[in-house]
Order: C-alpha cells, then structure tokens, then sequence
C-alpha cells in the first residue's frame, strides 16, 4: 500500500524539477521549492500516520487511498500552477484546494483512528487545528493572486506548517513505535529523488546526439549520484536507526521529527542535483558551457544534500561530520553563474561548476570511512575523471 503511495511521488519529483528547469532563474526555483514543501508536508504527515497505524486495513487504508488520487491531481497540476500574466489560473487553485483537501481527510482519518486514545486525538486536533486554516488560506489566496505575491504566500503557507507543526508536537503526545517503518521509509523516499537524477540523465541524453562524450558525461552524473547514495546508505541511515531505537517516548519523536524535516532538505538538494545534471548533458551534446542556472542547480544542490545529511547525523548520534561540512562550504562558493542567474542572464564562464561538483564529491567521498567488521579503511575509488565532468 505505501509503495504504491509513493509511486505517485515519483511523477510528482518529476514534475517539480520539469518546473524548475522550465523557468531557468530564481523565482522558478523558488516556486519550485514552495511546491515541493507543499509535497513534502503531504509525504510526511502520512508516512508518520501508517507508522502509528497498520496502513492497509480499515480507514487508514481508505485515506491512503484517497490520498493517492488527491495527490495525483496535486501533481497533475504543477505545470500550470503559476500561470503567466493574462492565462487561467485554474492549475493554481485546483493545486491549492487538492492540498486542502488532502489535509481535511488526513486530519479526519488520525481523529478517527485515534478515538480510543484520548491524548493523541488532542494532539491531532492541537497540531491541525491551528496549521489547516493558515496554510490553507495563503494557498488559496495566493492561488488567486498570482505572480509573486503566490509564490510569497506559498513560501509562507510551507513555513507555517513546518513551524506549527513543530511548536505544537514539543513534549506532546506523538509517539513513533516503529523505528524500523520510520528508516524504511524515508530512505524509500531518499531513493525516490535519486531516481529522478536518472530519469534527468536519460532525459538530458535524449536532447543531445549519441556520442563517446555523452556516454563519458552520462557515466561521471551516476557516479555523483551514486556517490550521494553511498553518503545516505553507507552508514548515515543504520546509524541513525539504532541512535533513535535507543530513545522512547516523547524524546525519541522529538528526534524522529527533527529527522523528516532534515530530509526535506536531503530530498530538494537531489532534486536541485538532478535538474544540474540533466542540464549540464544537454550542454555537452551542444558542445557549450553550462550556463549559470544549471551550474548552480548542480553545485547548490551539492551543498543542500551535504549540509542536509550532516544535521541529520548530527541530531541524530551528536557529532558533526566535519570532513562533509567542509565539503560542502566548498561546493557552495560563489561563481559567476550566481550572479547571471539572478539578472536572467546566460554565461559561457560558469562551466567549472560542473567541475566543482566532481571534484567536491570526490572529496567528500574519499574522507567518508567504509567500515567494516575488522576495520576501518578509506573510499578512494572514485576516478579522477570526474574532476573533468
């Protein structure tokens, strides 16, 4: 039941990084970033419902199901969510509404669930209470605005929920009694982005000629995405599955909480990863520099998934990874495809941004320790070719 739930994120991610990648400048990325938070809090608020529920018996089954198609229609319409100036803004509201809705039945559902435990249906009625009506209403009023001032809304309307959401869970009455169902599936979710690295891989090399160069190009984008895998996968998730199992009660959701918001930064920095790989293939089918949007995409993104990944071990066993912070101070210097993404303009020069990413990656992954059963030993495997992507 839950895989078939997060199918429909699949087309969703595809559909978000299609958004950004159509506007090429920040305000598509910013709307795409309040779309994605949109998504985000839908994901998580049920992963976090079948956890304390069965999800494929009685009414929990009943909203998943439904949730399934109000989030199919959710992704349908974000192609069209912010309508250009004099077009229908009908994609808008129907995204707007899909989501109230979606939080309507969600809440309906926990309440329903939660009759015999009195404690947790006033934690529910607390938390959705007091985030439905504001969330909502900046959704819906941005939907009919239009222009920036939907975007601001929408910004608004996700930082809300993550605010309220958050202020009203401390010492409350959430509890997480499956350890094992909470890793298993936001490392479900983790492995839905970077399905769409390759999906903007194949994609790419669809816009471009078949070529030695396109298969060489195409070979270094698996490994960086290969290279987040391991990042996630390689110790980072087991690790923090027996940190949490070790806690109880309100402390062990607490950190379970901090845990999915971190994620949503894991997830957008795949996703910003994606939409610059993707780019930088189309580039070398062309035979141009990538231009500073996607540059900043790849390297941005970069330095999302490495700051993301390292608060989550943070919070999740106290100690700071230091060799990925590095890494990712580097990843996010400043290069001349900032500047012409901001005043929407081209650039030849931004081309080693793409180089930056090879080479940051393979920095950060020759400092991450393999461990094993004996020892410990060092990742140097990645080829020195991806310093020339």
């Amino acid at each position: 039941m839950e895989l078939f739930f997060d199918l429909v994120y699949v087309f969703a991610f595809t559909q978000v990084t299609h958004l950004m990648a159509a506007g090429g400048s920040l305000t598509s990325v910013l709307g795409g970033i309040a779309v994605l938070g949109v998504l985000w809090w839908s994901w998580a608020s049920h992963a976090w419902l079948a956890n304390q529920n069965i999800a494929d018996r009685g009414v929990v089954r009943t909203g998943i199901l439904a949730a399934i198609a109000i989030v199919l229609v959710l992704a349908i319409a974000i192609p069209e969510v912010y309508p250009g100036a004099g077009e229908s803004n009908f994609g808008a509201l129907i995204f707007a509404s899909s989501f109230v809705l979606l939080s309507i039945v969600y809440t309906v559902v926990n309440i329903t669930v939660a009759r015999r435990n009195v404690p947790l249906r006033r934690q529910v009625i607390r938390t959705m209470g007091v985030t439905i009506v504001p969330v909502s209403t900046a959704l819906v009023v941005g939907a009919v605005l239009g222009g920036t001032a939907q975007i601001a809304l929408w910004l608004a309307a996700v930082t809300i929920e993550g605010i309220t959401v958050y202020l009203t869970s401390r010492d409350g009455e959430w509890r997480l009694p499956s350890v094992a169902h909470y890793a298993e599936r936001h490392g479900l979710v983790v492995i839905l982005a970077l399905g769409e690295s390759i999906i903007s891989i194949g994609l790419g090399v669809t816009h471009a000629t078949l070529s030695p160069t396109i298969i060489a190009g195409s070979l270094l984008a698996i490994t960086l995405a290969l290279g987040m895998w391991w990042q996630y996968f390689g110790n980072l998730s087991a690790a923090a599955e027996r940190h949490i199992n070790t806690l109880s009660g309100a402390r062990r959701a607490a950190i379970a909480t901090a845990g999915t918001y971190f994620h949503f930064g894991i997830v957008a920095g795949i996703l910003f990863v994606s939409l610059g790989m993707g780019r930088a293939i189309e580039h070398i089918g062309s035979g141009q520099q990538l231009e500073g949007f996607g540059a900043l995409a790849l390297t941005g993104g970069l330095a999302l998934f490495l700051a993301s990944t390292s608060l989550y071990e943070w919070r999740t066993s106290g100690g700071l990874p230091w060799s990925r912070l590095i890494t990712c101070r580097h990843s996010a210097q400043p290069h001349p495809g900032t500047v012409d993404l901001l005043s929407h303009r081209r650039t030849r020069d931004s081309g080693p941004a793409a180089a930056r990413a090879g080479a940051v990656w393979t920095v950060s992954s020759t400092s991450s320790p393999i461990r094993t059963r004996s020892r410990s030993f060092w990742l140097t495997g990645i080829p020195k070719a991806a310093l020339t992507l």
